[in-house]
């Protein structure tokens, strides 16, 4: 990708909103070169047997992706599949491995001034093992997450998942399989399409086309 998440002093990242334990609304940030694209909630098939926060799978262009639930992984609250129209799917590429994170809402992009990146406070929390950073903007604090640390963990729960259910094991290797699968109207979400595709020569675009969508 040619466009860098740090250039000089700053830091470009994606800003979204998850839904705290205290009904309070969160703001954390993943760096917007781990961005691969964002989607409206697509049809999602479920695991059997899983953790509470994977949500799934998802067809994306005949590559299955496993979908995160964010706020469930880090230990604040389950977030519920739903018609609501600002949920989001972050489709994060690290060492080009495609994971869905689930996020309430997609806020912006902006650049973070590396300067006011703060390391996170240590704490036997779970969620603060994945802290990279805290920062304030415009007035906020916002959360910089270890996108990195977060996948890896994240995939560990995913491989038992997967380990457990041959139909699944099957259904990775066959899109079609997968596509049948979600047409059954109880297992899943419409599927929606991409909103932003961070593909090289988009990037620049981004910002406006997530505040045209913010103010609708």
């Amino acid at each position: 990708m040619s466009t860098e998440t740090v250039l000089s002093d700053t830091m470009q990242v994606v800003t979204f909103t998850i839904t705290e334990k205290s009904a309070k609304k969160g703001n954390y940030a993943v760096p917007i070169d781990q961005v691969k694209e964002i989607r409206t909630v697509d049809a999602i098939t479920k695991i059997p047997k899983s953790k509470s926060y994977v949500k799934g799978i998802m067809n994306l262009r005949g590559k299955i992706i496993p979908i995160i639930d964010v706020n469930g992984k880090i230990g604040l609250s389950d977030s519920k599949l739903s018609d609501n129209s600002k949920q989001r799917i972050l489709v994060a590429d690290v060492n080009e491995a495609l994971t869905g994170l689930l996020v309430d809402e997609v806020n912006e992009v902006m650049r973070l001034p590396t300067k006011d990146i703060e390391s996170a406070p240590q704490s036997a929390f779970e969620a603060n093992s994945y802290i990279k950073g805290i920062a304030k903007a415009n007035e906020k604090l916002i959360v910089l997450l270890d996108v990195s640390r977060f996948l890896k963990d994240s995939a560990d729960d995913i491989d038992d998942a997967v380990s457990i259910s041959p139909q699944l094991t099957k259904a990775q290797t066959n899109s079609e399989s997968i596509e049948a699968q979600t047409s059954e109207p109880t297992d899943e979400l419409e599927s929606k399409p991409a909103i932003v595709n961070n593909d090289e020569g988009v990037l620049p675009e981004i910002e406006e086309i997530i505040k045209q969508e913010t103010q609708n």
